[in-house]
């Protein structure tokens, strides 16, 4: 079937796929990168490998993987950046005196304008493509 899995799971692989067939995921062309079986694009509009489980996202145009890659970017900066107010959060919650609450207040406000910022392009680039 595919050089990649190993022959004890293939069958496991077929049958996954089979069930992926029944419940109208479609069968694609491309082969995941990890492991050479076949792509589906599940109703959802998600496109998932049925051995490993990653998810892919398929772009035909170099500019559209770039604008892909940089919306991925963006989803990373501000799930950072969500992690790191909870950081400040709690430091803010044991601060002993004015300038410790002072200075986490200032982080935390550069903070929730970095995710704003960061939301707002997101958001026009889903304008743009939409």
């Amino acid at each position: 079937m595919v050089d990649r899995v190993p022959a004890r799971s293939e069958e496991e692989v077929v049958r996954k796929m089979a069930g992926l067939l029944k419940s109208g995921a479609t069968m694609l062309e491309q082969t995941c990168p990890s492991c050479n079986v076949p792509l589906f694009r599940l109703k959802t509009g998600e496109v998932v490998c049925s051995n490993c489980g990653q998810r892919f996202v398929i772009v035909t145009s170099e500019e559209e993987e770039l604008e892909v890659r940089g919306n991925l970017a963006l989803q990373e900066l501000e799930k950072v950046a969500v992690d790191r107010l909870a950081q400040v959060t709690m430091d803010l919650k044991g601060a002993r005196d004015y300038s410790e609450v002072s200075e986490s207040l200032d982080v935390a406000l550069n903070i929730l304008r970095l995710i704003d910022y960061a939301r707002q392009i997101r958001k026009g680039h889903a304008r743009k493509a939409g």
